[in-house]
């Protein structure tokens, strides 16, 4: 992954994903948009991350004081809605981030290091942190071979 990414325990990944309700999954994915946007032509807009994240924290939060409280129901009706509009950004931002780590490793469906979609979609910043370990890994012993 051209230096650009640590390798990180993908169990620690997954487990600050869950203890932190999906938080940990947000603060990946604006990390990784940060550490590629330098790395390519085709940067992802701040905007569009700013707005994924706050349309998140919307819907986080609004259904912590639904829950919390006893909020109207209409409240949990806005929750859900906004859920859907965050799920939908990222989708779109996991997709935006994939398609540029696989353009800066020159990866195809037939590479090692290829993200695939499927299990991007499904796996999030737990697959994606699996296969920077990877090219991490295969970087090193690269970079051994030719140090002897």
């Amino acid at each position: 992954m051209k230096n650009i990414f640590e390798t990180k325990s993908v169990f620690i990944t997954m487990a600050w994903c869950v203890l932190t309700f999906g938080l940990f999954f947000i603060y990946r994915l604006y990390t990784f948009t940060a550490k590629v946007n330098p790395h390519t032509h085709n940067p992802i807009s701040k905007y569009f991350a700013f707005s994924a994240i706050s349309i998140h924290l919307v819907s986080f939060f609004s259904l912590f004081i639904y829950l919390a409280s006893s909020a109207p129901p209409e409240l949990l009706l806005f929750s859900k809605a906004m859920h859907v509009i965050s799920s939908a950004f990222h989708l779109v931002w996991l997709v935006k981030i994939r398609n540029r780590i696989n353009a800066l490793n020159d990866a195809n469906p037939q590479s090692k290091l290829w993200l695939n979609p499927i299990l991007c979609t499904f796996f999030h910043v737990i697959y994606i942190q699996h296969k920077i370990n990877q090219a991490n890994t295969m970087e090193f012993e690269h970079a051994g071979k030719h140090a002897i």
